[in-house]
């Protein structure tokens, strides 16, 4: 996997509102018809709100990484690829070669259905190339994340700052914003790549923030 863009932007900060963990309330209503494919003039174009939200500042549902079922608690002993409570993994390893997960173990496939996917690690790189995209600190419902718009057609998307799930509990949501991609993180399978954020920095990346296959992150769709 080629080194990812880093981008650094001079944003004004908007009051983050927060905390580092703890047992929030969280949607896992599947998305219905609200869900739709905005066109920012890319190679695909990306839905309007995360797998499971309700609406487009909501976080959605959280899933491990080549999982499709939200759950309690997430850890290498309640991972679908993994032997019990250890790092040997079932698939998507060194043995398999596998960099890309399959469309069977694709979360926006399985719970939106036609032909959603989720996004790669590159197409996550085309999103926050400056060249294509605008990314705005704002708020939105009193949710803090980025409006991303596109430069081409002026279609724009949010972002909300979700935090991931480790063991029970949500950490860091209010404070970063993270997106697992499909893509495998190859130098070591135990991690993939994601898209990470605060209101000061946006990069995709394989670890800032232990991105551990495990660990329950939000999701957002793609599509042609």
């Amino acid at each position: 996997m080629k080194k990812i863009l880093l981008v650094m932007l001079a944003a004004m900060f908007v009051g983050t509102v927060g905390y580092a963990q703890g047992h929030v309330k969280e949607e896992k209503a599947k998305s219905t018809g609200e869900v739709e494919a905005v066109d920012m003039g890319l190679s695909v174009k990306w839905a309007n709100m995360n797998v499971g939200a309700k609406k487009p500042s909501g976080f959605g549902t959280y899933y491990a990484w080549g999982e499709t079922k939200p759950k309690a608690y997430y850890s290498w002993d309640s991972y679908a690829w993994s032997k019990q409570n250890t790092q040997l993994l079932t698939k998507y390893s060194s043995l398999d070669r596998r960099q890309q997960l399959d469309i069977a173990d694709d979360a926006a496939r399985a719970n939106l259905g036609g032909e959603w996917r989720m996004p790669t690690a590159d197409e996550y790189d085309e999103l926050i190339n400056p060249d294509n995209c605008m990314w705005e600190w704002t708020a939105q419902d009193g949710v803090n994340g980025y409006k991303v718009t596109s430069k081409k057609t002026g279609n724009a998307i949010f972002l909300p700052i979700t935090g991931f799930r480790y063991y029970a509990d949500v950490q860091f949501r209010g404070i970063y914003g993270v997106y697992w991609t499909s893509s495998l993180y190859t130098v070591n399978p135990n991690k993939a790549w994601c898209l990470e954020f605060n209101y000061s920095n946006i990069e995709v990346h394989f670890g800032n923030l232990s991105s551990n296959r495990f660990s329950g992150r939000c999701i957002r769709a793609v599509r042609k």
